[in-house]
């Protein structure tokens, strides 16, 4: 008998096993999963070979296209330091300083046409704006041996540019023809082409053309007055084309220098600004 329910007790708990084993292979296979899981989120995190992201593509990239250069918009102000004023005649220029250029034969402005290459000069309406601004840098002197004459060079820089200045196009060569085209470049078109002598002049009077009536004898004009030469060759200086009294007249090259559409009278930038000088544009006039 009592043999008997211990085999009873070994049964039932042989059952109890049996019953038991299936929750104990699923909860292995669940910690196994945990396992792999927590593998994969770690191998995602170190950025193994297998789960890494790619690399982003890199697109091509479309060349940029040249513009045209934009001419400066703020007027430039003069060092704050000048060399002493050069004396040429009855008058004085200093170097490095901003000049506004007028014309006796038209009473407008000497202009340069933008900031891009080959932009040519004309004559415009007063604006005060840095394209009717010219500095004159001093290149050299030269002393003639036999009169003993002082000749100053000068480069005539146009600051509506970047970095260029009053040039001749197709270059200063001794058989150039009146008419040729007056151009600003960043470097000479040939040998002294950017090359310019003043010379002072005086104060021709200005009739109309039709009637001879004294339209200005510019008496209380108290300003430098010069004609703008080109050494090499010919000689010829900065001529108003058609002897023109109408804003856009060209400039160009033109033998002579005497005469009303080849003089400038030179305006002190800083002497406008400082209210010294009001420029001939704002004066008002009966013409």
């Amino acid at each position: 008998m009592k043999r008997t329910k211990n085999l009873i007790k070994i049964i039932s708990v042989l059952l109890i096993l049996v019953l038991c084993l299936p929750f104990v292979f699923a909860c292995g296979e669940k910690a196994d999963n945990g396992g792999a899981a927590a593998d994969k989120e770690t191998n995602d995190s170190t950025g193994s070979p297998a789960t890494e992201a790619a690399a982003p593509v890199t697109q091509a990239t479309e060349p940029t296209t040249e513009r045209e250069t934009q001419p400066p918009t703020e007027a430039p102000t003069d060092p704050a330091e000048l060399p002493a004023p050069d004396t040429i005649g009855d008058y004085e220029i200093i170097p490095g300083a901003r000049y506004y250029l007028w014309s006796p034969n038209s009473n407008l402005y000497m202009t340069v046409d933008g900031d891009f290459k080959y932009a040519g000069l004309s004559q415009e309406d007063y604006t005060g704006t840095p394209d009717q601004m010219f500095v004159f840098e001093k290149l050299r002197e030269e002393v003639n041996a036999d009169t003993g004459v002082v000749t100053i060079f000068y480069k005539m820089k146009a600051l509506g540019t970047k970095n260029s200045y009053v040039d001749i196009e197709d270059g200063a060569e001794g058989n150039s023809a009146d008419g040729q085209a007056v151009i600003v470049s960043e470097t000479p078109e040939s040998e002294g082409s950017h090359e310019w002598v003043l010379k002072a002049q005086k104060k021709t009077k200005m009739t109309d053309d039709d009637t001879k009536e004294l339209i200005d004898d510019f008496a209380d004009v108290d300003l430098p007055i010069f004609s703008i030469t080109n050494p090499v060759g010919k000689k010829r200086c900065l001529d108003i084309n058609g002897v023109s009294k109408s804003s856009g007249g060209t400039v160009h090259m033109w033998s002579g220098g005497t005469a009303n559409n080849q003089k400038w009278f030179f305006e002190l930038v800083a002497d406008v600004e400082s209210g010294k000088i009001i420029p001939r544009g704002l004066w008002e006039l009966d013409y």
